[in-house]
C-alpha cells in the first residue's frame, strides 16, 4: 500500500528515479554535512557518518541483486525525500521489505 502510493507521488511530482542494476550514487559529503549542527545525528561526527555511508554502499553493492527490483525502486526513492539522500536508509528500507 505504502509502495503504491510512493510511486503515485513519485510520478506526480516528477520524482521518478530509475533504479539502475547497481545501487544510485549519492553525495555522502552533502548527506552528512549537517550532523552534528541539528538534532540529527547528535554526539556524531561528519566523519562518523560518512563511514556509516560508505559502509551501507558497500553493503549494498554487495547485495544489490538480491532485493526484488520494485523495493530496490520504491527505497531509493523514499530515500530521496525530505532531504539529502543516505545508503543507510536505502539499506535499512531494503532490510524491511517483503522479499
Amino acid at each position: 500500500m505504502i509502495s503504491a502510493a510512493l510511486l503515485s507521488l513519485s510520478l506526480s511530482t516528477g520524482l521518478f528515479v530509475p533504479v539502475a542494476d547497481g545501487p544510485p550514487r549519492f553525495d555522502v559529503v552533502n548527506t552528512c554535512r549537517d550532523v552534528g549542527r541539528s538534532s540529527m545525528g547528535v554526539g556524531r561526527t561528519p566523519q562518523a557518518c560518512q563511514d556509516d555511508e560508505n559502509q551501507a554502499r558497500a553493503t549494498l553493492e554487495q547485495r544489490w541483486s538480491a532485493y526484488p527490483s520494485p523495493s530496490r525502486h520504491t527505497c531509493v526513492e523514499s530515500a530521496q525525500l525530505g532531504g539529502p539522500p543516505s545508503y543507510v536508509q536505502v539499506l535499512t528500507c531494503l532490510e524491511m521489505a517483503p522479499r
